[in-house]
């Protein structure tokens, strides 16, 4: 468990279920992630599944973050394979908890975990160009625009080069 005070990040577990799928039914979550739509309850099942497999094969952690006690977002952190030093983030937030820095706080403490608990020496958000309220949190989460441009990351179809590339490097 990860917390900053008022936001906690916690593993996922199948009590989550509604809530994720809840959350999911917000079109936005969907027109700036990988989730698929229509989202359904056994997408929900299916992925807390996933992440216990990816957190004990030390692939990825992902967490949900509850403000207040109440569900406001899911956040991962994953290892990418080009560097083993190297994380990503990825985040989407609830609509009622939006606005109220959970995204910047969740990507804070998830950056720091990765620098003093995993040795991450570099971490990257991959945001769609077109997606300002999420390019404004990497910048306030302290990551810097490197000009790299990818295709959506983890995608089944991949697309053309529209993802903006943030990157935090230990100093």
């Amino acid at each position: 468990m990860l917390t900053d005070g008022a936001l906690t990040l916690r593993h996922p577990t199948m009590d989550d279920v509604e809530a994720i799928y809840e959350g999911c039914q917000d079109p936005e979550v969907p027109k700036w992630t990988n989730v698929p739509s229509p989202y359904t309850r056994e997408h929900a099942v299916q992925w807390i599944e996933r992440t216990v497999e990816e957190r004990a094969g030390g692939k990825s952690m992902a967490f949900v973050a509850e403000l207040d006690g109440v569900f406001a977002a899911s956040c991962s952190l994953m290892e990418l394979d080009k560097h083993p030093r190297y994380g990503e983030i990825g985040y989407w937030v609830v609509r009622p908890a939006r606005r109220k820095g959970v995204a910047s706080r969740a990507v804070e403490l998830l950056r720091e975990y990765g620098e003093t608990q995993l040795g991450l020496t570099r971490i990257e958000l991959l945001v769609h160009e077109d997606n300002v309220p999420s390019r404004k949190t990497a910048e306030r989460a302290g990551f810097v625009e490197t000009g790299e441009r990818r295709p959506a990351p983890r995608s089944a179809t991949p697309g053309p080069p529209d993802h903006v590339v943030y990157a935090w490097s230990a100093p």
